[in-house]
């Protein structure tokens, strides 16, 4: 019983190739215990195989592959599938963020989400919209995670580099609205405890979890700030923004470690990583999107519900329909969590003013993910950087990836555009000294 794609003619492969290609294989044990998972013990894999599902520039930590197991259950021939998540390997620059993503991700899967659903169920709602685990499997640098396989359902990615247009945005908001709220209801069970002292995992970040992922955290975003900054200067009209960021490179990680501390009433577990891949949806006959699914919970914490709103919209929403829609995106996010909360008998926290001006107040954060990734997410395949090749020579990759985002400036009118539109966010918010 053998994956083909596992195995190549005698002399291919040099040791340490061999030994990076079984770190990053699924293997018939993970195979089989996803299958036990989901079928039960008295289900005999019999044949499976494995086929790569993710491109270059959407996945940065872990390699996703569609596992198609054949198996016999009670006499009877059935055909599964499965998605698989094989975690990348990493220089030690970036393997300790990457050991704690697929360490809080397990977690949220098996302790975390469990709960969330019981106390919607008390409610009388839906469970979360999220993939179903089968299987977890950690060896030494080896780490796989197995989940449904949405795509049997129909799911799939929306266009990460076109943005999301309002009809899936709205879709995000309903399904953060019900999560958040989710959190709220299950924190409110046990008043005197905090959520973090049972799910310790939630107080895990890439600034706390340790010294070398914070030091990692701190180059990776000064460089992002760097990279902005030249790309403002080649921008005509945004001088006194290349100024200001460049005056903020060395507080980055700062007000990035501020902007991340929750406070009441604002205190929900949030998603942590809202960007258009890690959201799946299926669409009418029409085209319309119709559901939605969420991903790679790989950086739950809590905090402000408006980080993940930040995030998603700096991220992900083109500038024109992100500034005409806002008060709408609010306003249904708003209508989402509070008919969560009603239904678990509790009165909402804030209220749609109040998450208006801690939207605002977020603002930094959603400026200093969106100037590091949006080159990232609107980019083409070749231009994905490949962390991996990340080494103790890190500044020196992130110069090279400054040279390459200004590359792609003068032949992305997209990144140009979504830039541009952070920049005039922050101008017209005040943040931006004017001469």
């Amino acid at each position: 019983m053998e994956d083909p794609k596992t195995h190549d003619p005698p002399g291919e492969k040099n040791e340490v190739e061999t030994q990076e290609s079984e770190v990053m294989d699924v293997q018939e044990c993970d195979v089989r215990g996803a299958v036990v998972a989901d079928k039960g013990e008295g289900a005999v894999l019999t044949s499976w195989t494995t086929e790569d599902l993710s491109k270059k520039g959407d996945n940065y930590l872990s390699s996703v592959k569609r596992v198609k197991a054949q198996v016999t259950v009670e006499g009877r021939e059935e055909q599964l599938t499965y998605v698989a998540k094989v975690k990348m390997l990493f220089s030690e620059t970036f393997k300790e963020f990457s050991n704690m993503s697929f360490f809080k991700e397990h977690k949220f899967y098996t302790e975390l989400l469990p709960e969330l659903n019981g106390v919607l169920a008390e409610a009388g709602l839906d469970p979360l919209r999220v993939p179903k685990f089968y299987y977890h499997s950690k060896s030494g640098e080896r780490e796989v995670i197995i989940l449904e396989d949405l795509t049997a359902r129909g799911f799939r990615m929306a266009d990460r580099k076109k943005g999301l247009d309002p009809a899936h945005v709205s879709l995000i908001l309903q399904e953060l609205g019900i999560f958040h709220a989710s959190s709220l209801l299950l924190q409110r069970k046990t008043p005197g405890e905090d959520l973090r002292e049972r799910h310790k995992f939630l107080t895990l970040d890439s600034l706390n979890y340790c010294d070398t992922a914070r030091k990692d955290m701190a180059i990776s975003m000064t460089k992002g700030i760097e990279s902005a900054a030249a790309v403002a200067e080649n921008c005509r009209g945004y001088e006194s923004v290349a100024r200001w960021l460049r005056e903020m490179e060395p507080r980055a990680i700062d007000i990035f470690e501020e902007q991340s501390v929750p406070r009441a009433p604002f205190d929900v577990v949030w998603h942590g990583d809202c960007w258009t891949n890690n959201f799946l949806f299926r669409y009418s006959g029409g085209g319309d999107p119709t559901d939605i699914v969420m991903l790679d919970l790989q950086s739950c914490q809590k905090g402000s519900p408006a980080v993940d709103l930040q995030v998603l919209m700096s991220l992900s929403v083109p500038t024109r329909s992100r500034r005409q829609n806002l008060a709408l995106f609010l306003q249904e996010y708003m209508s989402s969590l509070s008919a969560t909360v009603t239904a678990g008998g509790f009165a909402l926290p804030f209220t749609l003013e109040e998450l208006q001006q801690e939207y605002i107040a977020k603002t930094m954060y959603g400026v200093l993910m969106g100037v590091t990734f949006i080159p990232v997410i609107v980019g083409d395949a070749e231009d994905a950087p490949d962390f991996t090749q990340v080494d103790e020579n890190m500044e020196q990759f992130f110069d090279e990836r400054t040279d390459q985002v200004l590359d792609m400036l003068k032949r992305n009118p997209v990144m140009k555009e979504r830039m541009c539109g952070l920049f005039d966010d922050c101008i017209e918010r005040g943040f931006v000294p004017q001469c």
